[in-house]
């Protein structure tokens, strides 16, 4: 019953997001600030506070492998469907594949698992941030080799607070490094915030007005991703070497929408911008009903 509540609370406070944006009281410019908080303030924070003197294993690391081999999966799979239209692989490939991590399962899952399940969950999301800042864009576009593509990335990992945040900590962890006290409880109040600005966040991204001809599209793309996050799902539960709470947290992550990154490119490489916004829109919708459905019965 808890953890329903908790759930449900998430919920309302996307609806509140969406509300705020419907009634222009929360606007674009707002929704931008609100969002660097998130990313550069409240979510370092979290990851300060769950990972603060945490004895990392090495079996572990080999999450940031699978943060990668999930995004080649779904790229693969976008290979697979474009074989006879080509011309609709660049999309295809940028929003079908990747998880959002930081304002999506990071917020949802804070409260339900401990600072172990935490650490897989920034493990998994170094792999997959890897593909998301740039390698998913240059395999789809076909640009971006050697040094090029390797600065690329680079520059947009460790221009992401989060990201940043990972290997902090993760440095300090190797070196047994860990914050007193009163640095805890300072960060504390900014992840207690944390998971509030991602419900308000997600409810503004929802966008449930769009053309009739991109639906029967939009849809035909979202069926595939959630059969694409149905396998991997499975396959992380049942499949793989590690404890049961670490498994129930990869097989949640699959459930992750696709990160609003794949809108970014597609805006670069003027590749249907508002298709991918409306297809984030509806993935974000079903993964807020799985999610929030999986939590209260896993």
């Amino acid at each position: 019953m808890e953890g329903l509540l908790k759930v449900l609370g998430f919920v309302f406070f996307i609806f509140v997001g969406y509300f705020l944006k419907r009634t222009h009281i929360l606007k674009e410019d707002t929704v931008h600030a609100l969002s660097g908080l998130l990313l550069y303030v409240t979510l370092p924070c979290l990851i300060l506070v769950c990972l603060n003197g945490l004895h990392i294993e090495a079996s572990y690391f080999w999450l940031i492998g699978l943060g990668l081999l999930t995004n080649f999966f779904m790229i693969g799979v976008a290979y697979l469907i474009t074989r006879k239209k080509p011309e609709n692989r660049l999309f295809d490939m940028l929003n079908l594949s990747g998880f959002n991590i930081g304002t999506f399962v990071m917020p949802f899952l804070q409260t339900f698992v401990t600072p172990v399940g935490f650490l897989s969950i920034c493990l998994f999301d170094i792999g997959n941030s890897i593909m998301c800042t740039g390698t998913t864009y240059a395999i789809a576009s076909g640009t971006g080799t050697g040094m090029t593509l390797v600065k690329t990335i680079l520059k947009r990992m460790f221009s992401s607070g989060p990201i940043c945040s990972y290997f902090v900590m993760l440095t300090l962890a190797f070196l047994e490094f860990k914050f007193p006290t009163t640095v805890v409880e300072w960060a504390t109040i900014g992840a207690n915030a944390n998971a509030f600005l991602a419900m308000i966040l997600l409810g503004q991204s929802i966008r449930f007005a769009m053309p009739a001809e991109q639906l029967k599209e939009l849809l035909r793309l979202l069926a595939i991703r959630l059969l694409g996050s149905l396998v991997m799902s499975l396959a992380m539960y049942y499949l793989l070497p590690f404890p049961d709470e670490i498994r129930k947290i990869l097989a949640l992550i699959a459930w992750a929408p696709v990160p609003v990154v794949g809108l970014i490119f597609c805006i670069k490489a003027k590749c249907k911008p508002s298709m991918a916004a409306n297809l984030n829109s509806l993935s974000v919708a079903c993964s807020v009903v799985i999610v929030s459905t999986l939590l209260t019965i896993l």
